[in-house]
Order: C-alpha cells, then sequence, then structure tokens
C-alpha cells in the first residue's frame, strides 16, 4: 500500500483537529458530566477514523461532502423533523422563509419535469416590472445553465447585494419565446399581511400569512386602518396555513388586544437558567372589541402562540379545526462553512401552563401523545382545555378535504400551467373579488387536462390493480376477469364524470390560481373570500352576541358541519 505524503499531511491534521476537540471535551468534563463527555470524545475520534479509512480505502470513488451530509442527516433524522442542518445554499432559503425579504429580483423558483420554472412573482419587484410571469422557465443565469444543480443552489445564485445586476434567459411555454434580461437586485419583501379590510359594515378581516419581522407592526396598522370605520365592530384574524415564525412577533400581535404586562408565554429549557418569559410591553391598542381567530390543521408554533393565549386568557374566540400541535422552540448555531444546524432547544407553554405539542419523538418517529396522558388546565374564567393535541377551538368548523382528482391535478400542475396559458390570452380580468370563470372556460380547462393527462388513478382503480396481481399469483384470474372487466368499466364511467362531479372545488381552485397572475396575492384572498365558508360562519356568530359571549364563558365545543 502507497501511502501519498498529501494523505499523510491530511491525516496528521485531521488528528490534530480532533486531539484539540477531545481536550475542549474533557476540560468542559472535569466541571460537568465526565463519562458523558467522554463517550463524545470516544465517538468523534471513532467517526473519524471511519470517516478518513472509506474516503481512502473505499474500492470506488466517494463523495466526501456527500457522505459527511448523510452522516449529519442520518443523526439528526433520529431526533425530531425540526432538527436539521442547512448548508450555506439552503440557508438562502430559510432566511427567505423566516425573514420574509431577500436581495434578489423578486420570483421564487420550483421544478417541474426537470424545468426551472418562476413559481411565484413579488408584486413591485424587478421580475414584475420587466414583464415576467409565473410559469416562465428559466434557462440560465449570467450565462451559465444549471447542470443538474439543486433548486436552492439555483435561488441562490438569483439573490446578491441589492444595486448588483444579474443576466437572465427566460422561455415563455406558451409563445415559445425567448427573451434575455438584465435586472438590478433590490432587497425584496415579501407582504406578511397581504390583505386587510372591511367584509360588513361592522366586520374587519386581517389575515397574516406568516410571523416574519414586522408582523406585530403590520397587523396592528391594519387593524388601526379598520378602527377608522365608524361602525367598526368585530375583528377576524385569519391563520389559517401560518406555520409561525418568530415568537416575539406572536407576542406582539397578542398586545394589540392585550394590555401591558401579561405573559403570553414561556419557553423551558434543558437548562432551568435559560428558561425565558415573554410578557406584552406596551399598552394595548382595544381590549374590549370582540375578536375571532381562524385556524386549520397548518396553524402551528408563532400562530398557536397568538390563537391559545388569546383563548386562555378567553379574549377570543377560535374557530376552525384542531391546530397542528407544535410545542417547540429552535434556535440556529453556526457550525462553519456559512452552515448552520437548526435544532429544537426548549417546549414553551401559554398562559393557563398547557404544551400544545401533539407528537413526542422516539429516535426520529412521531409518536401521538395519547387521551390517557393529556391534562386538563383552565382558561382565566375557568373553561376548561387540554394540553398535547394542538388547540381545540370553540367552534368546531368541518374541513372538507380536497378530493383526489383535486390533490392529482395540482400534483400534475395542471391547474398551475392552465392559469399561465389563460394569462396569455388575457391581458386583464374583472376585479378580484368579481372574477369568476365560466362554464365555457371551465369546459376548455376539462379539454386541456384531458389532453394533457389522463393518467389520473382514483382509489379504485389502484385497488382493483392490485387485487388483479394478487388474483394472478394465486391462479384465479381467469375465473375473475370478467368481474374485473366490469368493475373497470364502472370506475371509467365513474372516472369521466369526475370533473363534473367536482366542479365547484375544481373551480375555485382555478380562479384562485387565475386571480394570482392579475392581482397576486392580495388579489387570491379577496377572491376566496366571497365563498369562504369559515368565514362565513365567523360573521354569523358576531352577528349572534349571545352565543359568542356563552362560549367565552363555557367549555361546550359547538361543531357547525358544512352542507
Amino acid at each position: 500500500m502507497i501511502i501519498l505524503p498529501q494523505y499523510f499531511f491530511m491525516k496528521k491534521l485531521f488528528r490534530s483537529k480532533l486531539l484539540l476537540l477531545v481536550i475542549v471535551f474533557s476540560a468542559f468534563a472535569i466541571a460537568t458530566d465526565s463519562g458523558r463527555f467522554l463517550k463524545i470524545s470516544q465517538s468523534l475520534e471513532n467517526f473519524a477514523d471511519t470517516y478518513r479509512i472509506i474516503n481512502h480505502h473505499y474500492v470506488d470513488e466517494t463523495d466526501p461532502n456527500q457522505l459527511m451530509r448523510i452522516a449529519i442527516d442520518s443523526m439528526l433524522g433520529h431526533l425530531d423533523p425540526y432538527t436539521n442542518y442547512y448548508s450555506e445554499a439552503q440557508m438562502v432559503q430559510v432566511k427567505m422563509g423566516v425573514k420574509g425579504g431577500w436581495d434578489g429580483i423578486g420570483v421564487e423558483l420550483m421544478k417541474d419535469d426537470g424545468k426551472v420554472v418562476i413559481r411565484e412573482l413579488i408584486e413591485g419587484t424587478p421580475a414584475e416590472k420587466k414583464g415576467l410571469r409565473v410559469g416562465d422557465i428559466l434557462l440560465k443565469i449570467d450565462g451559465t445553465s444549471f447542470n443538474n444543480k439543486k433548486i436552492e443552489e439555483i435561488s441562490k445564485s438569483l439573490q446578491g447585494k441589492a444595486g448588483t445586476k444579474v443576466t437572465i434567459e427566460v422561455l415563455r411555454p406558451s409563445s415559445d419565446k425567448l427573451k434575455t434580461l438584465t435586472l438590478e437586485r433590490v432587497t425584496v419583501t415579501k407582504k406578511n399581511v397581504p390583505y386587510f379590510g372591511m367584509l360588513n359594515e361592522e366586520t374587519g378581516y386581517i389575515i397574516l400569512t406568516t410571523f416574519s419581522p414586522q408582523a406585530g407592526a403590520n397587523v396592528q396598522k391594519a387593524f388601526e386602518e379598520l378602527q377608522k370605520n365608524k361602525n367598526f365592530k368585530h375583528v377576524i384574524l385569519d391563520l389559517r396555513d401560518n406555520g409561525g415564525g418568530y415568537l416575539i412577533e406572536a407576542v406582539n400581535i397578542c398586545n394589540i388586544f392585550l394590555e401591558k404586562g401579561i405573559e403570553i408565554v414561556y419557553t423551558k429549557n434543558k437548562i432551568p437558567e435559560w428558561d425565558r418569559s415573554f410578557k406584552t410591553i406596551n399598552a394595548s391598542v382595544d381590549t374590549k372589541i370582540p375578536v375571532i381567530v381562524l385556524m386549520n390543521g397548518h396553524s402551528a408554533s408563532a400562530s398557536e402562540i397568538v390563537a391559545g393565549a388569546l383563548q386562555d386568557v378567553d379574549r377570543a374566540l377560535l374557530l376552525g379545526n384542531n391546530s397542528f400541535g407544535k410545542g417547540l422552540v429552535q434556535n440556529t448555531k453556526d457550525i462553519g462553512y456559512s452552515s448552520k444546524v437548526k435544532l429544537t432547544t426548549a417546549k414553551y407553554y401559554i398562559p393557563s401552563g398547557r404544551c400544545v405539542q401533539a407528537l413526542n419523538y422516539k429516535n426520529g418517529i412521531p409518536v401521538k401523545v395519547p387521551d390517557s396522558l393529556r391534562k386538563e388546565f383552565k382558561t382565566l374564567k375557568g373553561r376548561k382545555v387540554f394540553d398535547g393535541n394542538g388547540l381545540e377551538p370553540d367552534l368546531l368548523v368541518e374541513d372538507v378535504k380536497e378530493s383526489p382528482l383535486l390533490v392529482a391535478l395540482k400534483k400534475e400542475h395542471l391547474i398551475f400551467d392552465f392559469a399561465n396559458m389563460y394569462r396569455e390570452k388575457h391581458d386583464s380580468i374583472p376585479e378580484a373579488k368579481e372574477f369568476e370563470l365560466s362554464d365555457s372556460e371551465f369546459d376548455e380547462f376539462v379539454l386541456f387536462a384531458k389532453e394533457k393527462w389522463y393518467e389520473y388513478k382514483t382509489n379504485s382503480e389502484r385497488a382493483l390493480l392490485k387485487l388483479e396481481e394478487q388474483a394472478k399469483s394465486e391462479g384465479t384470474y381467469s375465473q375473475l376477469s370478467s368481474v374485473f372487466d366490469e368493475t373497470r368499466e364502472n370506475i371509467t364511467k365513474h372516472k369521466q364524470s369526475a370533473f363534473k362531479n367536482n366542479y365547484s372545488e375544481i373551480k375555485q381552485n382555478l380562479e384562485q390560481e387565475i386571480v394570482g397572475r392579475f392581482y397576486f396575492m392580495k388579489g387570491q384572498v379577496e377572491n376566496r373570500l366571497a365563498d369562504d365558508f369559515f368565514v362565513k360562519q365567523a360573521i354569523d356568530l358576531f352577528a349572534d352576541e349571545e352565543e359568542y359571549n356563552q362560549l367565552l364563558k363555557t367549555d361546550i365545543l359547538k361543531e357547525i358541519k358544512k352542507d
């Protein structure tokens, strides 16, 4: 065996760094748990030796970075889904999602059948002003194609210091037009309050999509604008599909409706000295106005802090479905080369003393908190509330699941593609809240979908295929073939009428997607509000003042089902 000088040097350097780590851990172990940290130092040395030997001796060429990423991901995968390693490229996406802003041209990308496609366009940004559209295919950045790069790396190539320029080559698939554009990067801010307004003379509405910086200030600004309406008497705060963000912004939003000095949330850490309490620190804006918070199974984390705190102090009613149930707090730590690890460091508890966490994790496997272990708590006025399963609404509204057909149409991006085609054919449409797809346009979509794709299989078809395979393996297929054929024929008839049976659902989603091409997210919210069953139930509850007050005093769950 030949040992190369370079290899010998790397081995020596690797062991020197490892020795330094062992010394640091050993020193720390004297003051803490010596046995635990001795195990850590031994494990690090074993891992380093294994990693070095594989990279040098394994018969095929290996990618050291890939091997290390697999090892890190595997280790963190045995904890919980919120503890993750992020490379430098991935951190760009994380910052965009959490901070709600970045330096770039104002697009968000996705991969569709191997192509890099503009998934979202931010209003008022260079990309929008230069005429780019959702659905445009990105081919090159500064003259360089992508060569199977990950979407995070491609997105990072579009980022850069505000004021710098980037040249892109894009293709518009609906017209096969190829464009080369040079755009100047700016600081892009994605609105966390894309829409607010009066739903009728008395009821205001505010939607918050994420708890990014200034979320509290923006909700307060929207609320104060609503207050200017002389008949303003109630407000709906929509936190559906809001996955959370900064904890402090949740406290700031509660402060709009609660006076100074009220504890909103406290965190319990591994080390008690790190525990923290978060209280309202400013004067409230309005402590009397009736509030309804809308939530669903995708309302999580900071959304649950706001909704849960307002419920615990009997300041608001919750309407919708059980929330997600994320009572864990994450922080990020630098680990070198602009990479970070985000890990769970604490659990949070809301005013009643409950934690909303719905799942425990054993070796990375989620385990639902059993009902027998859920504890009862009390709100300020004595209503019963429970931990261990997210937040339970005061008014439970049945959430209708999307049909398998709609799920498939979305998965195959057919609604997305049709909206792009529609935008290409129309220079304008009516106002967002007035826009409605005609029956002939819906029929056009049905033809489009059937031409582009009809490989969609219903659950019944999939079950039939499995049954046929089983019959063949057991040798009974020939006796049952006529039954299979008849069943398949009946399924096909049902499948052909699927678009008609799911007309309203598909049409509504088409309208939402098309409106977004002309009026962005604000328009989509406006369009949706006209037929929003949850919002209608909230308005009805406000209209019945006696029932609203009764729900604030009792722990009787009321359930409403959609016809």
